[in-house]
């Protein structure tokens, strides 16, 4: 996956020849969640990602980083591949709303993993209760060409995608598209 372990000296040589300085890398992605421990249970058990243990934060600092006095939060990390991070927050105070996650929407952002065997993945999650948007589609032609693609819904709604890249072709490092056909 490309977006994950951004901060590879690789891809620091790649943000400063375009001529980026400030932003190191990406350290970590984000979900809230309402229940810590069944969001853990999903990316850890059921995707096989490791769980860092949960800790909890009530101090002034973190109420000032995120702009809520009194915040209250509880975390896990998610360790993917590729050196990325996953952290999944629970905020216990104050309790947040649910918000519509439909992809369209404007600040709704999901995550992307590349697989090896989308199909192979596709039937393991299915048989363990995962829900799809829909079975792995594969581009025909274009710069799709050879990709297979899904979404499922995790915890809470969160929109995961998974992606098989083709192999033998020449892909962009950060699209996966094809380049050359």
């Amino acid at each position: 996956m490309v977006l994950l372990g951004l901060c590879s000296p690789g891809w620091q040589a790649t943000i400063r020849r375009l001529g980026g300085s400030m932003i190191r890398c990406i350290q970590h992605f984000s979900f809230t969640v309402s229940n810590l421990e069944e969001a853990i249970h999903f990316f850890s058990d059921i995707l096989g990602l490791e769980a860092t243990p949960i800790i909890e934060v009530r101090d002034e600092l973190t109420a000032k980083v995120v702009g809520m006095p009194g915040v209250w939060l509880r975390g896990s990390f998610m360790l993917t591949p590729g050196n990325g991070t996953i952290e999944l927050i629970q905020y216990v105070t104050p309790k947040g709303e649910r918000i519509d996650l439909n992809t369209c929407n404007v600040g709704v952002a999901h995550i992307s993993f590349e697989v090896d065997d989308i199909e192979e993945m596709y039937k393991d999650l299915i048989a363990k209760g995962v829900k799809f948007v829909s079975p792995p589609v594969w581009g025909k032609k274009g710069v799709l060409k050879g990709r297979g693609s899904c979404y499922l819904k995790g915890p809470d709604g969160i929109t995961l995608e998974f992606n098989q890249i083709p192999k033998g072709v020449k892909v962009h490092p950060a699209t996966g598209f094809v380049i050359d056909e």
